[in-house]
């Protein structure tokens, strides 16, 4: 499994969606990258987030967490809970997942390489 490289992100959560781009490094096993994504949920508010994750790939499948969060709402810092990520490769050039919080908030996500 070869999931190095950069790729699109596209999620859908319960209050909204979430779109950017994902930059993936990977030796053996091991996974480490950046998420860059904008979250909006629709007239209500946009966040701008940048997370750090790093993970390992285990029987096809990639288990990532948040090691570093830094998230913006109007130019100003806020506080984001890290997301854990499951990712699954389904093709070379597709990956599809989910997300979770420490408070429950779900997402499904696709992401195809660029």
């Amino acid at each position: 499994m070869n999931i190095k490289g950069v790729w699109s992100y596209n999620e859908d959560f319960e209050f909204g969606k979430s779109t950017g781009e994902v930059e993936l490094q990977q030796l053996d096993d091991k996974v480490s990258g950046i998420f860059t994504f904008t979250e909006e949920v629709e007239k209500d508010y946009k966040i701008e987030v940048v997370e750090k994750v790093q993970g390992t790939i285990i029987n096809g499948k990639v288990l990532l967490e948040s090691v570093e969060v830094k998230a913006t709402q109007n130019n100003k810092e806020i506080h984001y809970l890290p997301n854990c990520f499951d990712v699954f490769l389904v093709s070379e050039n597709k990956l599809v997942g989910s997300t979770y919080d420490s408070e429950e908030v779900c997402g499904v996500f696709v992401m195809e390489r660029l």
